[in-house]
Parts: C-alpha cells; sequence; structure tokens
C-alpha cells in the first residue's frame, strides 16, 4: 500500500522518470511595484525640472512650471552642465524604474495567464508625473505645436519652416534646425495636429497639452491592440504588453517626449490586430494612415499584402494581394492629403532630420571611427562623405534582409518579421533617435522569443539612458562637477544599482483590488509555445 502510495505522489513520465509537480508561484501583488516604479518617475522629474535646460526646454513660457519667469522657474538650471542633484535625480530615477519593470518582466514570465488590466493600471500609475512634467529630453513636440498652428492657417510645412510663422513661442520654442526646415511628417498627423491647435484656441500651453494626450491616447490603443497579437503568437499578453508598452523607453520618449511615434505604432499595431481577426482592409487601412504620420509604418501595408493570400500561396498570388494593399494605401494616403490640405510634399521632406549627428548611430559611430583612424595615419577621410556612404550600404543590407523577412513573413508571422525589419531600419538608418526603436521593440514584444526579448531589454535599457543625456554631455557634466560632486554622483548611482529591493517587500502597502465580473476574458495564451 505504501508503494502505490508512493508511486501515485511520484508519477512517471513514461520513461522511467519521475515527475514532480513545480510549486505554484505565490499570489503576485503589485503595491510595492507601483510605489517604486512612481518614487523612480518622480525623482525623475523633479531632477529634470532642476537640472534645467540640460532635460527639458528651459525657455520662458515653455511649459506651466519649472521656466523662467512661471512657478518655480527660479528652481531650473541655466548651466550648460546639470548640478549633482539634478543628476542623481534623473538618472537614480530611471535606474530605480528599470530595477522595478525588470522584476516584474521576471514575476510576470512565471505567472503566465496574469490579468492584463492589472498591468495596465501599473504602467499608468507609473506615468502619472510624466503626463505633469514639461516635455522631456527634447524639443520635438514644440516643433509639432509650430507645424499644427501653421497648418490651422493653410500654410504648408512641406514648404516653410516653423520661423515663417514669425516671432511666437510656435517659433521660438522648437529646435532652431526647424525653423528653416520642412517637416517630415505625414499629412495624417498634419491633420490631427492642425485640428488640435484649432481646438487650443492657438495657444502654445493647451496645444502642448493635447499633443500629450494624443500620445497617451495612442499609447492607450497600443495596450489594448498587443494582447490580441500575443495570443496569436502564443505569448501571454501580460508580459508582452509591460515588455512594449510599460518598457522605461516608451515611458520616456512617448509620454514625457510625447514623440509622434506613439500615434503611428498605435495605428500600425491596430492594423495588425485587425488583420489578425481577418479584417485586412480595414488593417491595411489602419497601416497606411500610420505612414502617414512616419513613412516607416509603410513597410505594415507591405507585409500585410504580402500574407493576404494565405500561407500555402503562390508567388503571382502574393503579388497581386501585395499590388492591392499598395492601391488601397495610396487612396487611403490621397484621402489624407486632401483632408490636410498639405498634397504629396511629404515624399520629398520625410529625410529631413536626416543630417544630423546623434553619436549613438552604428552609421555616424563607424563614419567617425573612420574619420579618427584618417587623422591618425594622416589620411583624410571626409566625415560627411563616409557617413553619407555608410548610410547607403546601412539601408541596402536593412533592404536585403527586410526582403528575408517578408519571405518568411506568411511562416513566422507578421509581428515577428515586421518588428525585426522595423528595428533594422532604425539601427541601420542615418540618423538614430532613442525613440526609434520604440517602433520594433513594441511590434516584437508579442513574438519575442526568450533570446529576442534578452536582446530587447538590453537595447531597452541602453536607449532609455542614452535617450535621456548624450554620452558626451554625461561625461562632461560629471567632470564639470569636480571631483567631489563626481564621486557623491557615481557612489549614488552605484548604490541604486546594488541596494537590494526585496526589504521593501515588508512595506504593508494597501493591496490594489480590481473589479471582477462577467465578460473578462482569458488570457491564457490558447497553446502553449516552447522556444
Amino acid at each position: 500500500m505504501s508503494q502505490m502510495t508512493s508511486s501515485i505522489e511520484a508519477p512517471s513520465n513514461g520513461f522511467g522518470q519521475s515527475l514532480e509537480a513545480k510549486p505554484t508561484p505565490a499570489p503576485l501583488r503589485l503595491g510595492k511595484t507601483t510605489a517604486l516604479g512612481l518614487i523612480g518617475t518622480v525623482a525623475i522629474v523633479v531632477g529634470a525640472v532642476l537640472g534645467g535646460r540640460n532635460y527639458e526646454t528651459h525657455l520662458p513660457g515653455a511649459w506651466f512650471f519649472g521656466m523662467p519667469g512661471g512657478l518655480f522657474g527660479s528652481l531650473g538650471s541655466n548651466s550648460n552642465y546639470p548640478p549633482v542633484y539634478a543628476v542623481i535625480g534623473v538618472f537614480g530615477g530611471l535606474i530605480l524604474l528599470t530595477r522595478v519593470w525588470l522584476s516584474l518582466m521576471r514575476q510576470l514570465r512565471a505567472r503566465p495567464g496574469f490579468p492584463v488590466r492589472k498591468v495596465v493600471l501599473v504602467v499608468a500609475l507609473w506615468a502619472v508625473p510624466l503626463l505633469l512634467a514639461p516635455p522631456l529630453f527634447s524639443r520635438d513636440v514644440y516643433s509639432y505645436a509650430g507645424q499644427g498652428e501653421m497648418v490651422s492657417h493653410h500654410i504648408n510645412p512641406y514648404d516653410y519652416g516653423t520661423g515663417v510663422l514669425g516671432v511666437t513661442p510656435f517659433s521660438t520654442l522648437p529646435d532652431p534646425i526647424w525653423t528653416k526646415t520642412p517637416t517630415p511628417y505625414g499629412p495624417t498627423f498634419l491633420a490631427i495636429d492642425g485640428g488640435l491647435t484649432k481646438l487650443s484656441g492657438h495657444e502654445i500651453l493647451p496645444d502642448l497639452v493635447l499633443l500629450r494626450l494624443l500620445e497617451v491616447a495612442s499609447l492607450a490603443l497600443i495596450m489594448a491592440a498587443l494582447p490580441t497579437l500575443a495570443r496569436s503568437m502564443r505569448r501571454d499578453p501580460a508580459e508582452t504588453v509591460l515588455l512594449g508598452a510599460g518598457c522605461p523607453l516608451v515611458l520616456m520618449s512617448l509620454v514625457g517626449g510625447a514623440h509622434n511615434d506613439a500615434l503611428m505604432i498605435a495605428l500600425l499595431v491596430a492594423g495588425l490586430a485587425l488583420a489578425q481577426r481577418r479584417r485586412m482592409v480595414p488593417g491595411i487601412i489602419l497601416c497606411a494612415l500610420a505612414a502617414g504620420v512616419k513613412s516607416p509604418a509603410a513597410l505594415g501595408v507591405l507585409f500585410l499584402g504580402w500574407v493576404w493570400a494565405g500561407r500555402e500561396a503562390k508567388v503571382t498570388q502574393r503579388l497581386l494581394h501585395t499590388v492591392a494593399a499598395g492601391v488601397i494605401g495610396l487612396l487611403t494616403m490621397e484621402v489624407m492629403a486632401v483632408v490636410s490640405g498639405t498634397g504629396w510634399g511629404w515624399l520629398k521632406t520625410s529625410t529631413a532630420a536626416d543630417q544630423s549627428f546623434t553619436d549613438t548611430t552604428p552609421i555616424d559611430a563607424v563614419a567617425r571611427f573612420c574619420n579618427l583612424v584618417g587623422d591618425v595615419i594622416r589620411v583624410h577621410i571626409p566625415l560627411l562623405g563616409t557617413r553619407t556612404v555608410l548610410s547607403v550600404i546601412g539601408l541596402i543590407i536593412a533592404g536585403v534582409i527586410g526582403l528575408w523577412l517578408l519571405h518568411r513573413a506568411p511562416y513566422d508571422g507578421v509581428p515577428r518579421t515586421l518588428g525585426l525589419t522595423l528595428l533594422l531600419v532604425a539601427l541601420l538608418g542615418p540618423i538614430l533617435w532613442s525613440w526609434y526603436i520604440t517602433w520594433g521593440v513594441i511590434v516584437l514584444a508579442p513574438a519575442a522569443s526568450p533570446t529576442l526579448r534578452r536582446f530587447l531589454i538590453a537595447l531597452i535599457t541602453f536607449e532609455t539612458f542614452v535617450g535621456a543625456s548624450k554620452v558626451d554631455t554625461f561625461l562632461r557634466t560629471l567632470y564639470q562637477n569636480g571631483l567631489l560632486g563626481t564621486l557623491i554622483t557615481i557612489a549614488a548611482l552605484f548604490a541604486l544599482v546594488i541596494i537590494p529591493l526585496a526589504p521593501f517587500s515588508r512595506w504593508h502597502l494597501p493591496t490594489l483590488r480590481w473589479p471582477t465580473g462577467r465578460g473578462t476574458a482569458s488570457l491564457v495564451p490558447t497553446t502553449p509555445h516552447t522556444d
């Protein structure tokens, strides 16, 4: 009898090996996670305001507080380099937020089927301080406001820069590069942009608020679409949402920086989600609208057209369906060109931003290295010429690999192949800003294998910190703050890196409670996936 009991307690797998049940993970409580992430984003905002023009525009009238002449305007630094406490606030907050995010990723990995809405609420609470903060780490949203003002007055942004508006906040707050440079954005964005400017009463601050709310609404659409794609790729929806939409890079660049990439990606993933539900034509239309924000999203039309005919279709069928998708996309773009009143001028201005150096673009890094080697060996290697050649080579490589991924799309899935292509376009393109990485990260999140997930996490972490400050600026800041200031900064940041977060689990925080009821869908993937 004891032997029978033993065999029941230790069942066999049929090959003479006993199977032991894995311990069930403890219930996941999100109070500590929410609180620590919120502390991180509050520290980032406070540090950015104290750091002044090093982390935000810091021009009069640029935000409701923290600017010269405004509420708490004396707090921000006008120095070329931020003070020690501002650096610790920004980068310390980023370290804390990243660690909390990684911890939650690990916990969700051990608990497949965790409710998506709980993850969404945690991320939303993390984002609250960023909603109240001035635009962080970039002045692009001011250029959006200026271009919206132009559209609202029937001035074509494809012909002029914001300088045509004269001396107004709509022309003085954007980066000087946009005063004479036409916009690279498509008619979808300009139509919405002009409408928001009219809604704001042509006032800069209400316009900025509306533009940020547009990106927040776009992030909400991303969170709504990702679970559908995750289930189609047999991934966990909650983990997918946290990786793609709740990572620090997305929070900093798409919420804190209010970049219109959020709108582009939202329309793109929504189109992919509709296509996954066998609504291919509406999906293609949404991808075309996304391309009307930024041109890389046009790849979504191409990939959906290629898989439209089905997995076993012949090449001729795929080509016909791809042409049909292209026609749908062109008609959609024509409608938006008419609605916005700007026409097709964006085709000649879509590369307007490619003339600047970011120092973290692989193309720029190699070009500068070649130029440095030329100086050492006393051979003239022109920086701009080398950059141009390398940019062409990079795009050719991305194109060749992209074509192979397009061929694999019917078998590997559009999220995986399109996401990798977008990531290649960003990394091998002539210009790379940290928010460009979000294109591929968000689309890839529903299809990320463990190896790819680790790569994405490393890339997200690197670009999050680079996006907050240029590497050379950060190093110069440490130098300018002197030996004592540098030691304090390094010690504080290092402590935040190594301090254990586990003891904080002893906090007696109130448990977040969630309404339950009928109609709640199961979030467990229909078929378990083994990598």
